[in-house]
């Protein structure tokens, strides 16, 4: 007797097979019939790789989009076109540094007197470190000192610490550093001194320099209680740095000279002599041209990106061309004063030696005409990127670094951005996709079980069929003997 097989199945059910041994059909055609009906299916699931691969190229765009505004930002503040570099002609004697304010300039700086330290030393030591200095336990130890943690200019505070009868040297060291002196890079500091044969506290103000007349040239003052009764102080006299720059004197109460020169910091190690020391201060261009291109490649990386994908996952987008044409507009936008005229010499970057590859989109600074406007024009350079409205009411158009933000922060807003706009398009595109293709293969099961049905009865009914004619042949065979 005839036999047939039929699998269940899905696309949806699995394959579906015959025998074929009672109707001679192939033994996949259900499958074959259903994959001709997947048409439309697969057109739906061309669509959604299509545009699920858009979607990544844009975010991927968006990240670079993102990464040039981190780059123009950077060129937002004056800061970062005032690198400088810094020289000495013996950094033994004097260093210094320079931040964005400092000025380019030579000078000529002689150290006669360094900043000392106000010092206070016991008169008499103990003899061991270990033993008690005031075995009454009733002990004190005060003294008063001016430092920069004075709130009053002028002004003594004092400080006091109990001694009891188990304290060493050790420990009424240890109490007054201990003191709450209002910031740990003042206040003072205590140790002990070995001269040989007997431990002495020592007294340091952390503060160098002399306090003004008011109070006397020393910070430690007025030492008193039961510890200075037995075992005195000593008190040195504290000095200011004395130094001339360019001739000009100038007093410092410390090494480190701040104030004398904007933006600069001399580090004083040593005096001079008569011949000094030259300092050299000067703008470091090649830092900033560094920035610069930095600020071309974030840009150029946007544009090799589009040029790679427009004929695939950008294919048909206008966003990133029109990205891209937007970044170019600002580019090419004149920065002006703010008198809104035109800024002079420079109010572009093309004046200034940015070149555009006609062929690819990129861009380039041509070195000479570069180095020519820092060399010459370095404060409109700035100008250029910098121009910012002061009040809301300014209207000139603002340096390129501030218009570069601002564009890609509109362009990429979350609520109101095209990019972000264009997302939320691809994603309400890919739901639609998504909803379609569950449609369609729910569509796909139901023919499939449909075919699948009727195939099994027809393989059932020839089946049948097969075995009547069987048996009806047997019956003639019969009567014929």
């Amino acid at each position: 007797m005839a036999t047939s097989a039929v699998g269940s199945s899905s696309s949806g059910l699995g394959s579906v097979t015959f025998s074929g041994m009672a109707s001679g059909l192939p033994p996949d055609l259900v499958d074959k019939l259903v994959e001709a009906q997947k048409t439309r299916l697969k057109s739906f699931q061309r669509d959604q790789q299509f545009f699920t691969d858009q979607k990544a190229a844009i975010s991927e765009l968006k990240s670079k989009i993102v990464a040039l505004k981190t780059k123009s930002e950077a060129l937002q503040d004056t800061t970062a076109w005032a690198p400088h570099t810094v020289s000495t002609s013996d950094d033994s004697l004097v260093t210094l540094s320079a931040d964005s304010t400092a000025q380019s300039a030579n000078h000529t700086v002689v150290v006669t007197q360094l900043a000392s330290y106000n010092t206070a030393v016991m008169n008499t030591g103990v003899a061991s470190r270990s033993t008690a200095v005031d075995a009454s336990g009733t002990g004190t130890f005060t003294f008063d000192y001016n430092g920069s943690t004075n709130s009053t200019p002028d002004v003594l505070t004092s400080y006091s610490v109990n001694i009891s009868a188990t304290d060493t040297i050790d420990d009424i060291a240890a109490n007054i550093n201990a003191l709450d002196y209002g910031s740990t890079s003042a206040g003072v500091s205590a140790s002990v001194l070995y001269d040989g044969s007997t431990y002495r506290l020592v007294l340091t103000a952390k503060d160098s320099g002399t306090v003004n007349a008011t109070v006397g040239a020393q910070r430690l003052t007025n030492f008193g209680g039961s510890l200075t009764t037995s075992q005195g102080f000593t008190s040195s006299t504290p000095t200011d740095a004395q130094l001339t720059i360019d001739g000009i004197a100038v007093t410092s109460p410390s090494n480190q000279v701040s104030d004398a020169l904007t933006g600069v910091t001399l580090n004083l190690k040593a005096t001079t002599g008569v011949a000094g020391v030259n300092v050299t201060i000067a703008n470091d261009k090649s830092a900033l041209k560094t920035t610069l291109n930095e600020f071309v490649d974030s840009f150029n990386a946007i544009v090799d990106y589009v040029n790679q994908h427009k004929e695939d996952t950008l294919s048909g987008d206008s966003l990133s061309r029109s990205v891209i044409s937007q970044m170019r507009s600002v580019l090419n936008t004149k920065t002006q004063t703010s008198a809104n005229a035109e800024l002079t010499p420079f109010s572009t970057l093309s004046a200034m030696g940015l070149r555009t590859d006609q062929k690819t989109g990129k861009i380039s600074f041509d070195g000479t005409s570069l180095d020519k406007a820092l060399n010459t024009n370095f404060n409109s350079v700035t100008k250029l990127f910098t121009n910012q409205h002061a009040t809301s009411t300014d209207t000139f158009t603002e340096g390129l670094a501030h218009r570069m933000a601002d564009l890609i922060t509109n362009l990429t807003s979350s609520t109101s951005g095209a990019i972000s706009g264009r997302m939320d398009g691809l994603q309400a595109r890919l739901d639609r996709l998504e909803k379609s293709i569950s449609n369609e293969n729910t569509r796909l099961d139901k023919v499939r079980e449909q075919l699948t049905k009727k195939f099994s009865n027809l393989e059932q009914m020839i089946t049948k069929m097969n075995s009547a004619s069987g048996s009806m042949l047997s019956s003639i065979q019969k009567l014929g003997n």
